[in-house]
C-alpha cells in the first residue's frame, strides 16, 4: 500500500466541500480515482429520490480466489457542517483545522482508505472472489443514502462499514434502534405589546413539554434528545407556530417505545393544558443490531487488527451508521475505527498514522478472510 498516496488522496479529499446532499464533487473524484481500478462500476438514483446532486456509487474487484466470500467494504462521502473554505493545519502526523470549520475525517478518512486499498488489492487478486466498494450518499442526517441504495447492485453479504471515532482495531458489532419525533404546535398569534391575553404561546407550549421530558441517558441502554426547535417571526408577535424535533435510542425495544410514549404524552398534555393544538409524528430511523463475537467476520476482523499489532477491542456504540440499514437488509455488517477524534465539531482531528493503518487494516481483512 502506497502510505504516501493515501496521504494525498485524504488531503485532497478534504478540499472538497461535501455537505448532504451536495456530494457530487467527492463522486466524481471517487470515479476518477476507482475508474480504472474497478473491473465493474455501477451507480443508483439515490440522489433523486432524496433531493440531493450525487448518487451512491458501487465499485467491484473481481479475483481469483474462487473459494472465498464475497465481501464489501462501505464509507460515506457527505460530511456534516461547516466545511466551506475548509483550511487544514498539522500537529506533527495529527491533522486539524484553523478552527473555522469542521475536518471532515467524518468519513472522508473512511472514503480515502477504502480508495487506497481498493488500488493495492487490484494487484492482488489470488487473495479474494469479489470484493465492493459502496460509497453512499446523504448518511449523516439519517442513513438517506443507504435507506434508497439500489441493493440490488450490492453481491455480498458480508460487509465493513469504515466510520467510528474509535482507534483503528476497534470492532463495533451493536448499534442501538432509534426513533425520531416531530412536535408541530398550533397556539394563536397576538400582539405581544398590545393584547397578550388574546394570543397562546407555542414555543412557551414547547417550553412546558420539553421542560418535562426526560433527555440524556437514561440508563445504560438508551437515551433520548431534544435537539431543535423553531418558531416565532418577531419579539412583538405571541408566536401561533413551533417545531419540536428529537429522538430516543435504545438497545432494548421495549424501553424505546416507553420514551417515545412518554415524549408524545408530555407534548400532547402541554398543548392540552394551554389550549394549544399539537401534531406529533414518529418515524423509525433505524433498528438495533447485534453480530456475536464468534461471527466469522468478526474474528477475521479481529485477527487482522492483531496482525496489525493492534488490540482488538469488540464493544457496542450508542451511534447509528450505514452498517445499521445494511443489516436491516440482510447484509451482516460492523462497523470499524478511524480514529479521527471529536467528529462533527470544529476540534475534529486525524491521526495520519491511524489513517495508514486504516488502509493497511482493510487489506489485511481480506486475507484474514481466505478459508
Amino acid at each position: 500500500m502506497n502510505a504516501r498516496r493515501l496521504k494525498k488522496t485524504f488531503l485532497d479529499l478534504l478540499r472538497l466541500n461535501a455537505p448532504s446532499r451536495k456530494e457530487k464533487l467527492v463522486a466524481r473524484f471517487v470515479k476518477a480515482a476507482l475508474g480504472d481500478v474497478a473491473d465493474e462500476s455501477t451507480e443508483d438514483r439515490a440522489g433523486k429520490a432524496i433531493g440531493g446532486n450525487a448518487n451512491n456509487l458501487v465499485f467491484r474487484l473481481r479475483g481469483s480466489h474462487r473459494a472465498a466470500l464475497a465481501l464489501a467494504f462501505n464509507a460515506h462521502m457527505d460530511t456534516v457542517e461547516p466545511t466551506p473554505g475548509i483550511r487544514t493545519a498539522r500537529r506533527g502526523h495529527v491533522l486539524c483545522t484553523t478552527g473555522a470549520t469542521v475536518l471532515g475525517a467524518d468519513d472522508k478518512a473512511g472514503v480515502a482508505a477504502m480508495i487506497e486499498a481498493a488500488r493495492s488489492l487490484a494487484r492482488r487478486r489470488r487473495l479474494y472472489s469479489t470484493l465492493e466498494f459502496v460509497f453512499t450518499v446523504a448518511e449523516e442526517p439519517g442513513l438517506l443514502g443507504a435507506e434508497h441504495l439500489d441493493y440490488t447492485m450490492i453481491e455480498s453479504r458480508l460487509s465493513l462499514v469504515l466510520d467510528s471515532n474509535t482507534p483503528v482495531g476497534t470492532i463495533v458489532t451493536s448499534a442501538p434502534s432509534a426513533e425520531y419525533i416531530d412536535a408541530r404546535i398550533r397556539g394563536r398569534k397576538a400582539h405581544a405589546g398590545v393584547e397578550p391575553e388574546k394570543g397562546v404561546n407555542a414555543i412557551a407550549v414547547a417550553a412546558k413539554a420539553i421542560a418535562r421530558i426526560k433527555q440524556g441517558r437514561l440508563d445504560e441502554e438508551t437515551t433520548a434528545n431534544i435537539g431543535l426547535i423553531e418558531g416565532g417571526t418577531a419579539t412583538n408577535i405571541v408566536p401561533d407556530e413551533a417545531l419540536v424535533r428529537g429522538e430516543a435510542r435504545s438497545f432494548s425495544e421495549q424501553k424505546l417505545a416507553r420514551q417515545m410514549a412518554h415524549m408524545k404524552r408530555h407534548f400532547l398534555r402541554a398543548a392540552e393544558s394551554s389550549g394549544a393544538e399539537v401534531r406529533v409524528e414518529t418515524r423509525r430511523a433505524f433498528t438495533t443490531f447485534h453480530i456475536p463475537s464468534a461471527h466469522p467476520l468478526v474474528r477475521a476482523t479481529a485477527r487482522a487488527a492483531r496482525a496489525l499489532g493492534r488490540r482488538a477491542r469488540i464493544l457496542r456504540s450508542g451511534g447509528g451508521s450505514d452498517a445499521s440499514v445494511f443489516n436491516e437488509h440482510g447484509i451482516t455488517s460492523i462497523v470499524l475505527g478511524l480514529g479521527y477524534r471529536n467528529p462533527h465539531t470544529k476540534r475534529e482531528t486525524m491521526d495520519l498514522l491511524e489513517l495508514e493503518a486504516a488502509g493497511r487494516w482493510i487489506v489485511r481483512i481480506v486475507e484474514a478472510m481466505q478459508p
